[in-house]
């Protein structure tokens, strides 16, 4: 009887260990899928949340979310429309919409559903994944590819822009495929290659301007391998036409637009600067925003560690150069939108630093689980700091993420403002051109602010003027009433003191009450 249980015990072991191997031989197979599809699985609850949960970006993707609402009723590509353009039709200066101009097709066959949009974003995500995996493969070794990969999954930049109605997802999706076309051409130098990387390019600098500092990069990779020489070859000149042909016939278009309209998102006329300036560069504040911004977004903290030991290595190579030179021209880049990369409401201008930082966190925690040699056992990993290191890494990136994810993704801040909007539209007529108040200003400290609020205008459906809080003076409403204002919307009820008089003379308030962040002031008919 003894003999039969211990042959029984015996028995299940190895099918245990059989199981655990065919387990483990699987993962190695399919380690990049089941990260990737893991990578999709956790962002699935996000795609389902109205736009009102998103940090400190539910403004962009009201905007985002109106143009493509607008491309549905009777839009051009070529002419993207936002809610505030007073009585005019909203042409805006602004990137080349392909986002948008996406949903509203898919908003043609299902319907206007703003999770369609969150859905798109995930696809451009889900492609950059592979994009990323592939160019990890190629100039790492493949573990460090592995856990690159799930670096940049499991990053809360990545999370937060990952399933955004913005177009964050889809440039990311053409810059990862233009640096993975780009690294293929490096070693075969074919004209194809080539091509497809600056039509790549080319898309990522129309969705996003901000993405021409790729071409640096570009540059200095070509440059330590053909010097000088770079400049005598007619297929890299073609190369630049490609990648920047079209975005100069775009953004002169787009500048044509505001100079007509008057409308702009500030991507080269008019609205809000985001330049830098001696006084971000010169202030230590400005460098330690920057790196409190990526320690928190892009290396949920702790994950700054595997970044720097997989910087040592690569510096101690010099390969791949890829990273290196991104490492030399992020910084650069941040310098250039100084405004905007040292706040936290311009944190999307970071996402161009997730591939290099991936990367070098790859490699980082290749190194710390090297140290694991034929068997992993209990013993081993208290005797060894550096895997008690990496596993303690992975934990807190994971937790540090899933907290970011919970505490700032799952928070509908701009719920009042949508509840506000659904007055507006039960109590102004459609017909009805509105003035939003807000608390931004249009000019900060002497910098041009683009101070729209779309939110309401989005989700009543109603059409206007914004008014900065600098502008809240009886003249300058009076201005506007003048021009077609029916209704005035005051959201916040501190930004109502300036015009107390002047609402009181020439208003009635029909809505809930700035007490109750919604009030709405109806212009009395002038004789």
């Amino acid at each position: 009887m003894a003999t039969v249980v211990t042959e029984t015990n015996h028995s299940l072991k190895n099918d245990i260990a059989n199981f655990a191997a065919q387990a483990i031989q699987f993962f190695r197979h399919y380690a990049a899928v089941i990260i990737i599809v893991f990578g999709i699985l956790i962002r699935l609850p996000l795609t389902f949340l109205p736009l009102t949960y998103s940090a400190t970006d539910t403004w962009r993707q009201a905007d985002t979310a109106s143009i493509a609402h607008n491309f549905v009723y009777g839009g051009n590509i070529l002419y993207p429309q936002i809610d505030w353009g007073g009585k005019g039709p909203g042409y805006v200066e602004a990137e080349f919409q392909l986002f948008p101009f996406i949903v509203s097709k898919l908003y043609n066959w299902f319907g206007e559903q703003v999770g369609l949009g969150r859905l798109v974003s995930l696809v451009f995500t889900t492609g950059a994944f592979i994009f990323f995996y592939l160019l990890a493969r190629r100039i790492v070794a493949p573990k460090a590819a592995l856990w690159a990969l799930f670096f940049l999954v499991v990053s809360p930049l990545s999370i937060r822009y990952s399933v955004a109605f913005m177009p964050e997802a889809t440039v990311f999706f053409f810059y990862t495929g233009a640096l993975y076309f780009f690294d293929r051409w490096l070693e075969k130098e074919t004209l194809p290659l080539l091509l497809a990387s600056g039509v790549y390019t080319a898309f990522a600098i129309l969705v996003k301007p901000t993405s021409i500092h790729i071409g640096l990069i570009f540059l200095l990779l070509v440059l330590i391998r053909h010097r000088l020489g770079v400049f005598k070859r007619l297929d890299l000149w073609l190369f630049a036409i490609v990648s920047l042909l079209p975005s100069f016939l775009w953004y002169l278009h787009a500048r044509n637009l505001y100079l007509e309209y008057g409308n702009t998102f500030g991507v080269i006329s008019g609205g809000d600067s985001k330049l830098g300036n001696f006084s971000y560069w010169l202030s230590p504040r400005f460098y330690l925003n920057l790196a409190w911004l990526d320690f928190k977004w892009i290396f949920a903290s702790i994950g700054i560690i595997p970044f720097l030991i997989g910087l040592g290595i690569v510096i101690r190579k010099r390969q791949p150069m890829l990273l290196i030179f991104g490492v030399i021209v992020i910084p650069i880049y941040y310098m250039i939108v100084a405004r905007y990369a040292q706040a936290e409401w311009g944190i999307q201008y970071h996402i161009y630093a997730l591939p290099y930082a991936a990367i070098g966190a790859g490699l980082g925690l290749q190194w710390l689980f090297r140290q694991i040699t034929a068997k992993l056992s209990i013993r081993i990993i208290i005797r060894s700091p550096y895997i008690l290191i990496g596993i303690a890494t992975l934990i807190f990136i994971v937790g540090r993420s899933f907290r970011i994810y919970k505490n700032e993704l799952l928070v509908p801040v701009a719920q009042p403002l949508a509840e506000c909007a659904k007055s507006v539209a039960y109590l102004v007529p459609e017909d009805s051109h509105i003035i939003v108040g807000t608390s931004s200003v249009a000019n900060d400290k002497g910098t041009p602010n683009n101070y729209q609020e779309p939110n309401i205008f989005f989700y009543s459906h109603r059409y206007g003027w914004s008014l900065p809080a600098d502008w809240y003076t009886p003249e300058k409403v009076e201005q506007l009433r003048q021009e077609g204002a029916s209704y005035l919307i005051m959201p916040e009820d501190h930004i109502v003191a300036a015009l107390t008089d002047y609402l009181h003379e020439n208003t009635t308030q029909i809505g809930p009450g700035v007490e109750s962040r919604c009030g709405i002031y109806e212009f009395k008919k002038t004789s």
